[in-house]
């Protein structure tokens, strides 16, 4: 709730300091001027998360990083990645990535409605798309206490891949985990133990592709693996990037698929 408060205090200062500033601009400078001061305020943001990050979860994880030179340091990156904690994967790639980045995130697990919609609000804050996953509409079909309907499936998948081509567009960086599901999870998982992989789905290439059509975007899509060991109560995690890959250089997408699920497995091994 501390880091949900800050964030929303700060993003309000910012949007008022924008606003000053764009009354007075002129006109023909003004969307140019709104661009700058949205990058610098999303910079901010992250700054900001870092730093909350980092208190929140400094006693309790020990992190290295490894590979980070095949990160480009600028341009429209898709980081697919490996699952394997609910929580300290984002921790991780937010404490090692040197640039802001934007993670869609699974609410389809909650089912309270008002947290719905506050953890909603504090995703839109940062610019996390919201995704729900297609299995789990079939699974809480008659549970009256899901927090989301079944009605909403459609709006929810339309807007996760509009703020991601939105995102990707805008030369930033978008994170997925491609398995869907994580390996420790508090919410029922597929996932039998700590060794598990689950097929990666095609989404993320489908996500790539669709920011492409506009001719001039070229999406770099690096794969991330992770490493964890548990020492008493203090988790020991590697995160490990792999070489970029494009969809250019392949014949189809499944091919690339497989290319990049093959290479976050080997990335992830000990």
């Amino acid at each position: 709730m501390k880091a949900i408060t800050l964030l929303v205090t700060y993003r309000l200062a910012q949007a008022y300091c924008i606003g000053i500033i764009l009354t007075f601009a002129p006109s023909r400078e003004k969307q140019k001027l709104r661009g700058r001061l949205n990058r610098a305020g999303a910079r901010g943001t992250w700054l900001v998360m870092r730093a909350v990050s980092r208190l929140i979860s400094r006693r309790k994880i020990v992190m290295c990083a490894e590979g980070l030179e095949y990160v480009p340091s600028s341009g429209p990156v898709l980081i697919a990645a490996r699952h394997f904690h609910f929580f300290y994967d984002g921790y991780v790639l937010l404490r090692a990535i040197r640039r802001p980045l934007h993670i869609i995130v699974a609410l389809d697990w909650m089912h309270n409605r008002l947290l719905r919609l506050l953890v909603e609000f504090a995703c839109a804050l940062v610019d996390w798309p919201v995704v729900l996953r297609s299995e789990q509409f079939q699974e809480h079909a008659s549970d009256k206490q899901w927090a989301y309907k079944s009605s909403e499936a459609r709006r929810y998948l339309r807007q996760v891949a509009k703020a991601s081509v939105r995102i990707l567009r805008s030369e930033h960086l978008l994170v997925i985990f491609a398995e869907g599901y994580p390996n420790i999870d508090p919410h029922p998982t597929p996932k039998a133990d700590l060794d598990a992989f689950l097929p990666f789905k095609p989404g993320f290439i489908k996500l790539a592709e669709m920011a492409e059509r506009d001719g001039e975007t070229q999406v770099a899509i690096v794969p991330a693996g992770f490493v964890y060991r548990k020492v008493g109560k203090r988790w020991y995690t590697t995160v490990r990037f792999g070489p970029p890959l494009f969809q250019r250089d392949f014949a189809n997408n499944t091919l690339l698929l497989h290319s990049v699920e093959k290479s976050v497995h080997t990335l992830s091994q000990s």
